[in-house]
């Protein structure tokens, strides 16, 4: 199984902060009003309430997502992804992708061609996020330490 290095994963982290910043900017645009609401949820909307609900949903998750990739660094940085962690990221993954196939029957062809290959790229890198993290060059226990000292997550 693939397992993505220490650099990959903060390369990915990095990566999900930029899309997920610009998606919540985009959907304070919408709320905005910058934006018809006619063109967004695939043009599913039929009312101006509708889309403040919808849109003010889109801006609480994606501040969510936000806040998962801030946790998921720190735990990197400290070498150590616990699993809920990475749990959470296969379900973001899941979200993305399912929301990719929503697109491609979305009414409007703007969210069609340019939010189907956001969100595919989006469920990827997720997903490359789930796998285990293994830290190859020793833990930050330190490679000669004694037992005692090291917690039991980062023995084998």
């Amino acid at each position: 199984m693939w397992n993505p290095s220490k650099k990959t994963r903060i390369i990915a982290i990095k990566i999900l902060t930029i899309l997920f910043s610009l998606t919540m900017i985009f959907h304070i645009v919408a709320l905005l009003q910058f934006i018809p609401y006619k063109y967004l949820w695939g043009g599913r909307l039929n009312s101006l309430d509708e889309m403040y609900v919808m849109e003010t949903v889109s801006l609480v998750v994606n501040g969510f997502f936000l806040w998962s990739c801030f946790r998921y660094l720190q735990y990197l940085n400290k070498d150590l992804v616990p699993i809920w962690i990475r749990l959470l990221f296969g379900f973001i993954g899941i979200i993305f992708l399912l929301n990719s196939i929503g697109n491609l029957i979305a009414f409007t062809n703007l969210e069609t061609l340019l939010a189907t290959p956001v969100t595919i790229i989006l469920s990827i890198i997720c997903f490359s996020l789930v796998p285990k993290y293994k830290n190859w060059y020793g833990n930050r226990c330190g490679m000669d330490s004694s037992p005692s000292r090291c917690h039991s997550w980062h023995q084998t």
